[in-house]
């Protein structure tokens, strides 16, 4: 289920580290709330120290509604203060409107890190490990400071299997142990892994070579999907997305190893292809066969969630029936 949150900032404004950081610079690297940091380097370090993981809030504090509420409701509240540094070292990057709070290096910082963690939406509240190699990601959460550290520790459990899976791998060997980095490795956000594991997963491909714990047919579908995807979008911005179907089809026959979620994900793909109007009983269609596939999966919610609107789209639509009952007017 998506979570809620403010939209990120355009790609044109992201920049690239250039500088090194000093401690000359650790006075000016205070988050406005002593118990965060905002320097990621830093953070790491004191986190490594003290057996910590850390917290990384991707944050707009001056403009993004959501992450406004979040800080006000469980941030700030004493609940959180007490018990969250016990397990993280807080880390907050922030991306306000107006940027004279930070300083150029903090601010190139925060955009490497931006596109370094694929964040799409703030508030990103990012969990990782002493390294920074990340294990869970989440947002905004109504309920309150305890409510809030109740979902960090279910969330830390992810980084418990994941450790102890890999733990088991390190006396291991062959396929022995690309099941229990796999072990490890599922037990993490599908996308998370996609972005962050790679190293790990191109293990598991050569103690695996025939993929009999199926992470490489997994990931390379993920890849491949993407790939469809930024060719169906350009497709449909020149005009020419008439085949999307049939080459979603043919991609999902290419995977005879993808499961029923992941077909879905493929045949979504041709939705933004689509344009209301014109296309309306298409997209019907279309979501009606991602609904039978799996109805109870987020593709297929959201299917339904499309065919309600569609078909109401389309009653709005119908001109008035008329009323036969009436007398029709004399010709004059």
């Amino acid at each position: 289920m998506a979570r809620p949150g403010c939209l990120i900032l355009p790609m044109s404004t992201r920049l690239l580290l250039t500088a090194t950081f000093g401690w000359a610079l650790a006075s000016s690297l205070l988050a406005d709330d002593k118990l965060w940091v905002n320097e990621f380097e830093k953070a790491k370090q004191t986190a490594a120290k003290e057996g910590k993981d850390l917290l990384i809030d991707f944050t707009g504090s001056d403009w993004c509604g959501w992450c406004i509420k979040l800080k006000k409701e469980v941030f700030d509240l004493d609940g959180f203060k007490t018990a969250a540094p016990k397990n993280f070292v807080l880390v907050e990057l922030d991306f306000p409107k107006d940027k004279s709070k930070l300083s150029k290096e903090v601010q190139e910082q925060n955009a490497k890190l931006q596109t370094q963690f694929a964040i799409q939406g703030f508030p990103s509240i990012v969990l990782a490990d002493a390294t920074g190699r990340p294990y869970a990601q989440t947002g905004y959460q109504q309920g309150g400071p305890d409510a809030y550290l109740k979902h960090l520790d279910e969330l830390r459990a992810v980084k418990t299997k994941r450790d102890e899976a890999w733990k088991k791998a390190e006396g291991a060997k062959g396929g022995e142990k690309a099941k229990f980095l796999a072990d490890g490795l599922k037990a993490l956000d599908f996308d998370l892994a996609t972005v962050h594991y790679k190293a790990v997963v191109a293990e598991i491909a050569k103690l695996d070579p025939k993929d009999e714990n199926g992470v490489t047919a997994s990931f390379t579908f993920k890849s491949d999907l993407e790939a469809m995807k930024a060719k169906l979008m350009e497709a449909a911005q020149k005009g020419e997305a008439g085949g999307a179907r049939k080459q979603a089809d043919e991609f999902i026959a290419a995977h005879p190893k993808a499961t029923d979620v992941q077909k879905q994900e493929a045949l979504m793909a041709v939705l933004n292809t689509y344009r209301p109007p014109k296309d309306n009983l298409a997209v019907l269609k279309l979501m009606e066969e991602i609904k039978a596939i799996d109805a109870k999966s987020e593709s297929g919610q959201r299917a339904e969630m499309i065919i309600k609107q569609v078909q109401r789209m389309i009653g709005e639509a119908k001109p008035e029936a008329k009323d036969e009952t009436k007398p029709a007017e004399k010709v004059k």
